[in-house]
């Protein structure tokens, strides 16, 4: 080992790398000749000595050594309380390369091929003399293993195959040095097509192909299966080197990580009589708006000779964008359908029409995807199909790639709007990293500062018209409310539109609704008269309602298309016009659109023979299902009172028993207050696309609703207990919400067997994540059940109908009469 020493140095080094200053003289280390023993050094890098000129303010060491015969050489600088930054330079003062963090950790690390000389290295830091004094560590010595290992001339029929394995102390790339490598040589003989694969268990391979003059003809990644890499090209005969590396590079690398080497010629003949899996098509849009889901189409296909029907095709799409170092930041798996007739050879599968081919179908897991990416700037999407063997192990791997722009909100301009009195015109760009500037100028005075409650009302005027208007009709429930509308126009203005964008402005329009409907269809007269309720007028009802609805809509789509018109001929939207069109929008999603929908089910259910059993039946379940939301909805009681006039008490009695006759009147509401609570997170989504937060929204004028109604008090959950026999003699206990939603509590049944006057408690009762209490039965002395309810509040409640008779019929669930159990207060617990 050699031994650090001060010796005289060349001025010719010292001038042409500008070192005069005696506190800067190189220390010698002698000469690197035995592969087995490497030149150390140590020092301490203090605070006021010698400046490196490369790195003003970072302390500097030098060091000079000799190379006596060619090799690769690795140069280590390591320091435990310092951002160690290494240089080497040749005997006239060249930079050869330079390295920050290419060793464990924040070490540095250089590795070269290098000839006989003299070279001077430059130990400094990163952080600078206001991290403070701080020793160090040099260690230069030859890498063995580096050497290129022939493997053979590759012949038809017979591969060629190395293993071995990286780790930290392997021999860097040639390519990227920070990377360690292995590598390999081959003979072809003759011109011939040349697969090559580098697969790895616990690395992430990358390979590449060169002359062996260093010339690189071929470099992949990921081209394999999984991560792993495979080149394929057509080579002349000749002599070529395989590097196999890996993507993790100096101290990121693994303690060890084994991979496998395999080249083979193809048969190009017998290739084209073989299965060939691909990606055919990708489609996204060309920019989005950071946070907007955008949809993925795709189209993937057999396009070999031969049947892929006995394995396993899957898709998987991938989405990378900034913020995310390179890392995957969207990534789903989706298996796709396999028969004997699918897959086969020539065959085809699309998402949807924008990527269908001229003879691609629709297959079942081939599905449009949404993807949200979140951070502006470029961004990119992958569609990649994997083919599985029976194994799930991998056989084939094919990808493509496309490039999108996303942005921090929308862009669009100049559009001229009116505030008030005045005239603006409003423009949104990006730039190249996806950031958008809004600009609104007075067109009266274009130099005139605009204030900043009328800038916000300008861009929420211009963001309106082009993020809403421009596309309204393309909007999925606004599309399907065009193709169900029915009856006349009517002028806009109608009294029960809401006055505002907020989801209580749209719930206090469904109230009114509500109440118009009930009134006109004379069931409030009848249930309070003691008439029973007759299902086929609750279906009369929620048709009227429908048809209402339709005409609601057809007199919002005729304004929509006149203010289209008005602007297409130059007009400006005025604030007053633009918040009347989000508002209009907000309660034909929210309100008129379930209303709609629910009187196409109603017709459905009368024209089919079996009625509700029949087709329609799926249809409701649906409904049903997007009727069921957290407990924001606040119930009917504080729905109706934000409408004038109203007798809540009559009102929610009478709605328990419509609920009961026709259960999709019950959905129907609730589908509306779930829609409703759904409007504060799109209306969030629109302003952060127009760069104006929720709060200051809440400052435009008219924007926010104000309510003379009282607070909203938790409402009691109204509900009957549900008990039925079985076979076995067993009683099941249950609970029916006045919307029809039945909860099974785990522990529910009372044994054949338990004595009389025993008292048997269910297991609670959960709703929205927190127990409202338990169902309570006691045998008596006859073999009757006595039902009651514990509320959590510790208040006991008897149904005015609670006794089972002992001769109860079997399999069928019965009601007790109607109770009302305190509500649970939700918690944060229960939210997530």
């Amino acid at each position: 080992m050699a031994v650090a020493a001060v010796i005289a140095v060349s001025p010719a080094f010292d001038a042409a790398l500008g070192q005069d200053d005696q506190r800067c003289a190189a220390t010698a280390l002698g000469q690197l000749s035995d592969p087995t023993a490497p030149l150390e050094a140590s020092g301490r890098w203090s605070t006021g000595d010698c400046e490196s000129e490369l790195r003003p303010g970072s302390e500097a060491r030098y060091f000079d050594f000799e190379v006596a015969a060619p090799g690769r050489v690795r140069i280590d600088l390591t320091s435990e309380s310092a951002d160690p930054y290494l240089y080497l330079f040749d005997s006239d003062g060249n930079r050869l390369a330079d390295d920050d963090d290419g060793g464990r950790l924040l070490n540095a690390r250089i590795e070269r091929d290098l000839e006989p000389g003299t070279y001077r290295i430059e130990a400094t830091t990163v952080g600078g003399r206001a991290r403070g004094a701080a020793s160090f560590a040099l260690e230069i010595g030859f890498v063995e293993g580096c050497e290129i290992i022939p493997l053979g001339t590759l012949q038809p029929g017979t591969d060629l195959a190395a293993s071995g394995a990286w780790s930290h102390q392997t021999c860097g790339s040639r390519i990227v040095v920070a990377h360690p490598a292995r590598n390999y040589l081959f003979h072809l003989s003759e011109p011939g097509r040349v697969r090559v694969d580098l697969t790895s268990t616990n690395g992430n391979p990358v390979l590449s192909v060169a002359t062996p003059e260093g010339t690189v003809i071929g470099a992949n990644d990921d081209g394999g299966i999984g991560t792993n890499s495979r080149i394929e090209q057509f080579l002349p005969a000749g002599a070529y080197i395989v590097e196999a590396t890996t993507y993790s590079r100096g101290g990121l690398q693994p303690l060890a990580a084994d991979f496998e080497l395999f080249i083979r010629l193809i048969d190009e003949l017998d290739r084209q009589q073989t299965p060939d899996p691909k990606v055919e098509a990708l489609v996204i849009p060309d920019r989005v708006i950071a946070g907007e889901p955008f949809t993925v189409h795709y189209r993937v296909g057999n396009v070999g000779g031969g049947d892929l029907h006995e394995f396993a095709p899957m898709v998987q799409v991938q989405g990378y964008g900034p913020g995310s170092s390179g890392r995957l930041i969207r990534h789903w798996f989706y298996n796709l359908a396999v028969t004997e007739s699918t897959w086969v050879a020539g065959s085809s599968y699309h998402t949807g029409d924008v990527v269908a081919g001229e003879s691609s179908e629709p297959l079942a897991g081939v599905a449009a995807q949404e993807m949200t990416l979140s951070r502006p700037g470029r961004s990119w999407v992958l569609i990649a199909l994997f083919i599985l063997d029976e194994e799930r192990r991998g056989v084939s791997y094919h990808s493509v790639w496309k490039h999108i722009d996303v942005i921090d909100g929308a862009t669009f301009g100049p559009l001229r709007v009116r505030v008030d009195d005045s005239t603006f015109e409003v423009t949104a760009r990006s730039d190249v990293d996806g950031e958008v500037t809004r600009t609104v100028t007075d067109l009266a005075d274009r130099e005139a500062a605009v204030g900043l409650l009328q800038r916000r009302q300008a861009v929420f005027a211009a963001g309106v018209q082009s993020v809403l208007l421009g596309g309204i009709f393309d909007r999925p429930a606004v599309s399907r409310l065009e193709e169900l509308r029915t009856g006349t126009v009517l002028v806009p203005g109608d009294p029960d539109f809401p006055t505002g964008p907020t989801p209580d402005s749209v719930r206090a329009a469904l109230a009114r609704d509500y109440l118009t409907a009930v009134t006109e269809s004379g069931l409030a007269g009848s249930h309070s008269a003691g008439l029973l309720i007759d299902p086929a007028r609750v279906e009369d009802l929620v048709l009227a309602s429908a048809q209402n609805a339709s005409r609601k809509y057809a007199a919002l789509a005729s304004s929509w298309r006149n203010l289209q018109s008005r602007l297409a001929g130059g007009a400006a939207i005025s604030y007053s016009e633009a918040l009347a069109l989000l508002s209009q929008l907000r309660y034909a999603e929210s309100v008129l659109a379930p209303l709609i929908d629910a009187g196409e089910l109603v017709r459905s259910a009368r024209t089919d023979d079996e009625g509700w059993d029949g087709a329609v039946a799926e249809q409701l379940s649906e409904f049903a299902r997007e009727a069921t939301c957290f407990g924001s909805v606040r119930g009917l009681a504080g729905l109706l009172a934000l409408a004038d006039g109203s007798d809540p008490a009559a009102a929610l009695d009478l709605d328990a028993e419509l609920r009961l006759a026709l259960p999709l009147f019950g959905y129907l509401v609730d589908n509306a207050q779930c829609s409703i609570t759904e409007i504060d997170d799109e209306n969030d989504q629109l302003l952060s696309t127009l760069g104006i937060s929720p709060f200051q929204a809440l400052q435009l004028p008219g924007y926010r609703f104000v309510s003379t109604a009282p607070a909203d008090e938790p409402d009691p959950h109204r509900l009957r207990i549900l008990v039925r026999v079985h076979e076995d003699g067993r009683v099941e206990h249950a609970v029916e919400l006045a919307n029809g939603r039945r909860i099974l509590p785990q522990r529910r049944f009372l044994e054949a067997d338990s004595q009389p006057g025993a008292q048997h408690s269910s297991s609670a009762v959960q709703l929205f994540g927190q127990s409202i209490g338990v169902i309570r039965s006691i045998r008596d002395a006859e073999g009757r059940i006595l039902l009651s309810f514990l509320a959590s509040d510790g208040a006991h409640i008897e149904p005015r109908a609670r006794i089972l008779p002992a001769d109860a019929s079997v399999g069928v669930w019965l009601r007790t009469s109607q109770i009302e159990v305190p509500p649970a207060t939700p918690t944060l617990a229960a939210i997530g």
